[in-house]
């Protein structure tokens, strides 16, 4: 049974990683064009390196974190990736020690590191939802938890940006807010690993070999729909959250209110703190699938009304409706993917898929997240208004496969014959 407080305890874990998260989010993509002066075609292809890396290693971390377990409890690696990740943010945002024909290379190399750090943290402690209770409510409780600790990170994250002194292009100071971040988030690791318990033994696996265990996770994602599904969902709600949250101060700095962008930056965090337990308590009554798909056509219609409409007041109102949108089905697709585990395992009694699932999953994540600065970066080279066209087409595309190709319920795999 869950304990009281455990779920709080779980969910310091993203309040640590979202300091992290956010700040990557929101504003290292913003930093690399505005303060260090990259091309944004040099400065997207980096988040497309990054990804690419991630493709790569991710699985290796799944892969490792599956077969060790439970002798390395899952929590453990949150206490060894959760400060690496910290460390090496406050390299990306630290001003660059070489000429500036290197400052691409310099910025490149800390990328990778971080999404490498952060990877070996997170995947893991993604997975720990499946472990810490084998209860699909529990599940639904641990995401909302889990959430809202996101947003409570993410707020966080945005204020620090927001209220510090301005540095030397005249915007945030991001490496003080980073170095801030940093000592935050150390204690909120280690009362995750410290407080959370894994009740749900994994079942027993072989001895570790890295080059059959990539393969079969490859094996799985070829056997299992409900995986699929999860993917394509995962693919598209992705690169609707990220290309909104990426362009923000873009928006606001086309218009000529980049500061008012820095306070609006504060609303995602803010909307998912406030929502998040709306809308999983909207998915216990009508289900998660359908929920999604609110969520969806919720951000649909919000972008439809930015292209009707013009002035700085109408554009809050889209951009809060929008935000709200794709915060709503972000908790749904994560509560979604002790479905695709349950799956997997009901399929292969033999062998514990918890962490190569969430691994699959966030390299799903993973590539929408690099996908959409390369949109950003064509945006930036196109007349004003393409930031808006591009997420219309990708809201309508994620309103498509919501629709037509919806992710699997746990309720519905627990109860198959």
């Amino acid at each position: 049974m869950l304990r009281r407080w455990e779920s709080w305890y779980y969910a310091a874990g993203d309040l640590g990683f979202n300091f992290v998260w956010q700040s990557i989010e929101l504003y290292l993509l913003f930093y690399y064009i505005r303060d260090l002066g990259m091309a944004p075609g040099i400065a997207a292809g980096i988040f497309l390196a990054g990804a690419a890396v991630d493709w790569v290693t991710d699985p290796l971390v799944g892969a490792v974190a599956d077969r060790l377990a439970p002798r390395v409890p899952l929590r453990a690696w949150v206490s060894v990736g959760g400060p690496l990740s910290v460390l090496l943010l406050c390299l990306a945002f630290a001003p660059p020690p070489v000429p500036a024909a290197w400052i691409p290379g310099y910025a490149l190399v800390t990328y990778l590191g971080l999404r490498f750090a952060y990877g070996i943290g997170n995947i893991p402690y993604g997975a720990l939802t499946a472990r810490i209770s084998p209860d699909a409510n529990d599940h639904l409780v641990l995401t909302s938890a889990r959430m809202q600790g996101a947003a409570l990170g993410g707020l966080i994250a945005a204020l620090t940006y927001a209220l510090l002194p301005t540095g030397r292009v005249g915007g945030a100071d991001f490496r003080l807010g980073a170095l801030i971040l940093a000592a935050l988030a150390m204690p909120a690791f280690l009362a995750t690993s410290w407080g959370t318990r894994e009740r749900v033994a994994p079942p027993a696996t072989a001895r570790l070999h890295l080059g059959r265990t990539i393969a079969e996770m490859f094996t799985l994602v070829a056997r299992s729909s409900a995986l699929r599904r999860l993917m394509a969902t995962i693919l598209m709600v992705g690169l609707a959250v990220t290309l909104l949250n990426k362009s923000l101060l873009f928006l606001f700095d086309q218009v000529g209110a980049a500061d008012i962008g820095y306070y609006v930056a504060l609303t995602p965090s803010l909307s998912l703190l406030l929502t998040a337990p709306l809308w999983s308590r909207l998915a216990e009554r009508i289900g998660q699938a359908r929920t999604l798909r609110l969520g969806a056509v919720l951000l649909f219609l919000a972008v439809v009304l930015a292209s009707v409409s013009r002035g700085l007041a109408p554009m809050l109102v889209w951009i809060t409706l929008s935000i709200i949108a794709v915060q709503g089905m972000s908790v749904m697709f994560w509560s979604l993917v002790p479905g695709a585990v349950a799956a997997c395992e009901q399929e292969a009694h033999a062998a514990g898929y918890a962490v190569r699932v969430y691994a699959v999953a966030t390299i799903t994540r993973k590539l929408a997240q690099a996908l959409a600065p390369q949109l950003i970066a064509l945006a930036l080279f196109a007349p004003r208004g393409s930031i808006l066209m591009i997420l219309a087409a990708v809201a309508f595309l994620t309103v498509a496969v919501v629709v037509l190709f919806p992710p699997v319920e746990e309720r519905s795999i627990l109860h198959r014959p």
